[in-house]
């Protein structure tokens, strides 16, 4: 049976989630006021010959560093012991855009997918055996329904009134279709061309968002898959994403999630599936592509949801990746509606199961316009690492959580990858600057005054007291330090 930590922890999880703190001043941030530019007019490309990387160390260079959080109320108390990660050679700072998807490149990605078959237009057309079985599940579905709601005593009349009527007219209109449904449909060629949404059926009766669409089904280990894609690059509004997965028939679409909430999640050969994710994101011809690291997986957990067998995957950039930060995939939100979001952080994304590959997704899709410095200068490590203990310390953690009431929260800091960060450039609406990150984690715990792990309570599903208690940590993101000019990037901002 699933068990769930008390509800008091989730002040660490909201504590935690914004890796990138907002005090009221201090923060080291690049505002996008012209700094990094500067850095890079004065910061010559490094020997190209022998790039940035040096002989190694007979032993690697190991910090270590203690410090309590910026409030000085001993709350926050860091731990720093870490290896300076080696630079692999020539880094460069690139000028990037959007990638603006077309039918040309939607269809190269459908050739990858489904091979030499042939991909047909959607038109969300059922055929009467389809409808029969959706009608059938629908049934079922109000049945289990009717005895639910009765039992449940949160529900009153209205509200059983509305569920029956809402079951009522749906198996009323799935009777209707039946009766006027074909016996086949006749497939319609795909012309590989964006369509505004208001040429595929809107089912749930939404607002359109100006979108534009491309909707197709294909067989893929002999099943019907459906290959979506759609993008708007509006001022307002940027998102681009195409996603891959088994067609199930809109009205039988809830059946399914049910289904897959119940199921076990198979057992997945995860090195096997790493190497076919890589090998169909490199045979789109768009660029390098890099598996994301487990440790920013683990720190972005308690924010993404994560499939068990899921490979991420992010471009990689002059031979380093794009470092995975959960903020980026919300990247600017303007308000608390996603729709007024600025463009994201790519990432492809691949779901298996024992047979092969389930799905795909790929979204946010960037293009290199120009490389800027093609092997730019970084700061010296430990120039990186004081910068970077500045941002936690200003972390404003001790106003949350458990710990006003005397907790202390330790954070063991053990890991800084080096890679790539997105940023804003000035004055510019649709170009970023790709450009060299120190990304450092840690684990934080919750402990009592001396120090000690506190154990919580654990809680069943049902909220009752198992007579069980854990510790709890957390894998955390804990600051994003530009690499030339020693600047701390929110990556929730874009700056």
């Amino acid at each position: 049976m699933k068990k769930r930590i008390a509800a008091a922890l989730a002040a660490l999880t909201l504590l935690l989630s914004g890796c990138q703190a907002t005090p009221e001043e201090g923060i080291i941030a690049s505002k996008n006021d012209g700094a990094f530019e500067s850095a890079l007019e004065n910061s010559p490309a490094a020997e190209s010959a022998g790039g940035q990387q040096t002989a190694p160390a007979a032993e690697p260079v190991v910090y270590e560093d203690s410090f309590d959080g910026e409030q000085g109320s001993g709350g926050v108390k860091f731990h720093v012991r870490l290896e300076e990660p080696a630079v692999p050679g020539p880094i460069p700072v690139l000028r990037v855009r959007p990638l603006e998807l077309d039918g040309e490149l939607v269809h190269k990605v459908a050739q990858a997918l489904f091979g030499d078959a042939p991909v047909t237009e959607y038109t969300g057309q059922m055929t009467r055996a389809e409808l029969e079985e959706a009608l059938l599940a629908e049934k079922q579905r109000y049945a289990d329904w009717q005895f639910r709601i009765e039992q449940d005593p949160t529900l009153d009349a209205d509200d059983r009134d509305y569920v029956r009527q809402s079951f009522e007219e749906r198996i009323a209109r799935l009777e209707q279709q039946c009766v006027a449904a074909p016996e086949a449909i006749e497939p319609k060629t795909m012309d590989w061309q964006f369509h505004e949404e208001s040429y595929y059926p809107n089912y749930y009766g939404l607002e359109e968002t100006g979108r534009q669409l491309i909707m197709g089904l294909g067989q893929y280990n002999g099943d019907t898959y459906e290959l979506d894609a759609f993008k708007r690059l509006g001022d307002d509004y940027k998102v681009q994403r195409l996603s891959f997965y088994p067609y199930v028939p809109e009205v039988m679409a809830d059946d399914l999630s049910v289904s897959q909430e119940q199921a076990e999640p198979p057992q997945v050969d995860m090195e096997a599936a790493r190497a076919k994710a890589l090998e169909v994101a490199n045979s789109l011809g768009v660029g390098e592509y890099a598996v994301v690291p487990d440790i920013a997986m683990e720190a972005a957990k308690d924010n993404v949801g994560f499939g068990p067998n899921t490979v991420w995957l992010t471009p990689v950039y002059g031979g380093v990746p794009l470092t995975y930060h959960f903020g980026g995939d919300n990247v600017a939100t303007k308000t608390s509606d996603a729709y007024a979001t600025t463009y994201g952080y790519e990432k492809m994304t691949f779901d298996f199961d024992e047979d092969g590959m389930t799905g795909f997704g790929w979204e946010s899709m960037h293009q290199v316009v120009e490389t800027v410095n093609e092997n730019v200068q970084l700061l010296p490590f430990a120039d990186v690492l004081s910068a970077a203990e500045n941002q936690m310390r200003i972390m404003d953690m001790e106003r949350k959580g458990l710990l006003s009431q005397g907790a202390v929260l330790s954070i063991e800091v053990t890991d800084v990858t080096l890679g790539m960060s997105r940023i804003r450039m000035k004055d510019s609406a649709t170009d970023y600057y790709m450009t060299p990150t120190y990304t450092f984690y840690g684990t934080a715990t919750y402990c009592d005054k001396d120090g000690e792990p506190i154990r919580f309570p654990v809680y069943d599903e049902a909220g009752n007291d198992t007579g069980q208690t854990t510790t709890f940590a957390q894998v955390t993101e804990l600051a994003v330090i530009n690499a030339v000019d020693g600047t701390a990037i929110d990556v929730w901002k874009g700056y």
